[in-house]
């Protein structure tokens, strides 16, 4: 059974989502590039591992990585596939598609499905593990994480 959890309000209201429905609104904030949203769905202190090892350790990096990810595929988009949400937590499957920028010559367009099992509290994510295979996406990371160095 999926808890129900209440979400801090970003419009003022308080919300009750479980995992699932939280990850959905993170992904359509991340569709419209709405970053206000997405800071208020993840917290501070966010973990995420990319196919078992640690990748992220902030919400200030999954930023940085959602901005190189805007810069080099402007166009990209993730759709969910399915999700599944138990307690505090929810798998999703998604598929994350785009074309390179112009401007960035060597880029190959992404077509990525991947996996994410995601934990909230409090209403915001502060765990995920992402299982997907794709140089791109991990080139992207790699990318964000240096431009902060």
């Amino acid at each position: 059974m999926a808890t129900r959890i209440a979400k801090p309000p970003t419009t003022g209201a308080l919300v009750w989502m479980n995992a699932a429905e939280v990850y959905h609104e993170y992904n359509d904030a991340e569709n419209r590039r709405d970053i206000t949203a997405l800071r208020a769905l993840v917290t501070s202190d966010l973990i995420v591992t990319v196919n078992g090892r640690p990748a992220l350790a902030s919400g200030e990096e999954d930023r940085a990585v959602k901005a190189e990810l805007r810069r080099c595929y402007p166009n990209y988009r993730r759709e969910i596939v399915a999700t599944l949400a138990e307690g505090n937590q929810a798998a999703v499957r998604w598929r994350l598609s785009g074309t390179p920028a112009a401007e960035l010559p060597g880029l190959t367009p992404i077509d990525v499905h991947g996996c994410s099992i995601i934990r909230i509290r409090g209403g915001r994510i502060v765990g995920a593990a992402m299982y997907y295979d794709s140089a791109a996406m991990d080139a992207v990371i790699r990318r964000a994480l240096l431009a902060r160095a």
